[in-house]
């Protein structure tokens, strides 16, 4: 790591052999700030190098929650009028924060700000609000077809938006994630339960990870 010396970049090490130790510090006292220093500034780091990572992963997956919200309003179109006007509903929610979503991540890739990150996240977690309840009021409907298609529907739209918190989530501080899950109007276990083998699959496949275990994972975290 280079930092700057009286006006010059020097390595990390180069700068505590210079640097003067105060007379009030003893030497095992003066390395764990040293220590301390460094590890606070890689974290900084690599925070930064996560979160535009994370809001790259989120901007290129958007057009897969896009084309399975208007999959979403295809299948409603079939659908007696008041049922489809659930799917409607949600899928016209979804399609909404998306195009914020768009932007605001498009924004904060090409410049990260913590005001940025902080929007971020609160689209998404109200995409996932918005997209659980509208899964959950989908086994409601009283018609056996009707309520087998919206589920079909809302479930592969609902873990597709869960794929976007979990992109998020791996550059989320401890207190965001505390934060995150007390905005959650659903807890995780209720909707991932719902969604069938494929939704599951597409999951593992876009995060990298054992369904099973990221379920364990953000139940854990109060999810």
């Amino acid at each position: 790591m280079r930092v700057a010396w009286r006006g010059k970049a020097v390595e990390m090490t180069e700068w505590v052999a210079r640097a003067e130790r105060p007379a009030m510090v003893d030497g095992r006292a003066w390395m764990a700030l040293v220590l301390a220093l460094s590890l606070a500034w890689a974290s900084v780091g690599c925070s930064s190098a996560d979160a535009v990572k994370a809001a790259t992963e989120v901007h290129t997956y958007l057009p897969v929650v896009s084309g399975l919200a208007q999959d979403a309003l295809a299948i409603a179109a079939g659908l007696d009028p008041s049922n489809a006007a659930l799917i409607g509903q949600v899928s016209s929610k979804v399609q909404g924060d998306l195009t914020e979503l768009e932007n605001l991540s498009g924004a904060y890739i090409s410049n990260p700000t913590g005001n940025g990150w902080t929007q971020l996240l609160a689209v998404v977690d109200q995409m996932v609000n918005d997209a659980d309840n509208g899964l959950l009021s989908a086994l409601a409907i009283k018609d056996p077809t009707s309520r087998a298609e919206a589920k079909v529907a809302l479930s592969a739209l609902d873990a597709a938006i869960h794929v976007l918190d979990g992109y998020l989530a791996t550059a989320r501080t401890p207190a965001q994630v505390q934060a995150s899950a007390a905005a959650r109007t659903v807890k995780v276990s209720a909707v991932t339960g719902i969604w069938n083998e494929a939704d599951r699959e597409r999951v593992e496949a876009a995060l990298g990870k054992k369904f099973d275990v990221m379920v364990e994972a953000a139940s854990e975290a109060g999810y």
